[in-house]
């Protein structure tokens, strides 16, 4: 059987113009799952990224270490599969329609950009509404299609490097949840859940052959507890 471990980005720039791009901290992090990895003797066939820039940035974090510690690098590839759905432009699109229904919403839509709770439950709101896909907004993907891009990916992977390899792939909790359900068999509403719980750089890992894939753990991060380095546990 093959090992798939999926790794979250580091810590991104919330808050900052361009969210896109790792902090100081989520550079950190990336170093420190690569120490943990190697000192544990795991050693990867294959590293997958998405496109997006905190992807590249993780892995590039994490490869820096490789090559001062004298590993030989895995072959890297992009398969934007694995890239985070479009949360900008589902608030954008979803944000008007509920104020329309519910104009006290537009309350909470305030105070998001300066309470951290207004902007989770606001964002949870939106989310949760967009998975059960009741409406159809234009160009707006769904998370139907979302994970069907995501099992595409994954299928992919899992028929080319499913006997006996190990893939880290370096992604984001969209990307996670949609495995592990697909993994699990969840519920829409439980693995879009999933994904506000994993944590910056943690990695989850699946069992795979070419069609069967299995859950073996799920979002750990001991290498962000280790060494009085509790504050370095983030989720955005």
């Amino acid at each position: 059987m093959g090992t798939l471990y999926l790794i979250r980005h580091g810590q991104a720039s919330f808050g900052q113009a361009d969210y896109d791009r790792l902090s100081e901290k989520g550079k950190t992090q990336g170093r420190m799952l690569a120490n943990h990895l190697i000192d544990t003797h795991t050693r990867f066939d294959l590293s997958v990224t998405g496109t997006l820039t905190r992807h590249l940035e993780t892995e590039e974090a994490f490869m820096a270490v490789l090559k001062e510690r004298n590993i030989p690098l895995p072959e890297s590839v992009r398969m934007a599969n694995f890239n985070e759905y479009e949360s900008e432009k589902v608030m954008a699109g979803y944000i008007p329609l509920m104020i329309a229904e519910t104009p006290s919403f537009q309350d909470k839509v305030t105070r998001m950009f300066s309470s951290k709770g207004a902007f989770q439950e606001v964002f949870e709101t939106i989310m949760r509404r967009w998975v059960k896909g009741e409406e159809h907004i234009p160009g707006l993907k769904s998370w139907r299609e979302y994970h069907a891009g995501v099992t595409e990916g994954i299928t992919t992977i899992m028929q080319a490097h499913g006997r006996g390899k190990k893939v880290a792939i370096f992604t984001s909790g969209g990307p996670i949840g949609a495995v592990v359900q697909m993994a699990l068999g969840l519920s829409d509403q439980t693995a879009i859940a999933i994904t506000w719980q994993v944590v910056n750089t943690s990695l989850s890992r699946f069992k795979c052959t070419h069609d069967t894939i299995m859950l073996s753990t799920f979002n750990e991060h001991v290498h962000l507890e280790m060494n009085g380095k509790e504050n370095h546990i983030t989720y955005r």
